[in-house]
């Protein structure tokens, strides 16, 4: 088995064993670990977020208090604490004012390890991420109180870094980080954003 492979297995044993719903959510513990994206009391919404791994780790974090709200074309299985499942295309205008009514106040945090549909062409598929990406930036625009975070999965491509500069001049801190859980060969990167202006 290749050293990939391995990893992949690993962690994919460990989200079995622990609950999750996929290996993804050992991305978003070791980031939130070490940027500090989400805390206790949150309003949280997880965009692109089937099968729901990561508003499962939000909801451990932000408990009782806070609250999650999950978005996604596919559905999402009810999870245990203070959650909301949104059955919503991201790209539909229509989409943000049913995000608006479904939360209880402005998020502190939002949230996407969406992913399009893939071709299997990088370039294209890294294109196709990136559209999606600004049009949850969008409406991060909206709906984040001053102060939030933002985190998105991208992928490493020639436009990347203009996607990056647009989070710029939203947030005062922006970082890329690959988590331990991401297969090293992959091209996915995560744009951390912090303290929206």
């Amino acid at each position: 088995m290749k050293p990939s492979q391995k990893k992949k297995e690993f962690f994919y044993r460990k989200a079995k064993k622990e609950k999750y719903r996929a290996r993804s959510a050992y991305k978003l513990i070791e980031l939130n670990k070490k940027y500090k994206l989400i805390k206790p009391g949150d309003i949280v919404l997880d965009c692109g977020a089937a099968p729901g791994s990561w508003s499962q780790v939000a909801l451990d974090i932000v408990d009782k208090t806070g609250f999650v709200l999950a978005v996604d074309v596919l559905p999402v299985a009810p999870l245990q604490g203070p959650f909301k499942f949104l059955l919503a295309d991201l790209n539909k205008k229509t989409t943000i004012n049913k995000i608006k009514k479904s939360l209880p106040r402005k998020a502190d945090i939002v949230m996407s390890d969406a992913a399009p549909e893939f071709s299997g062409i990088k370039e294209r598929d890294a294109g196709l991420t990136l559209q999606l990406n600004k049009k949850i930036l969008n409406i991060t625009k909206e709906i984040l109180k001053p102060k939030g975070n933002f985190i998105c999965k991208s992928f490493q491509s020639s436009e990347l870094n203009g996607f990056i500069d647009e989070v710029k001049q939203i947030f005062k801190l922006v970082k890329k980080s690959k988590p331990r859980a991401s297969i090293k060969k992959s091209p996915e990167i995560y744009i951390i954003a912090k303290n929206k202006n």
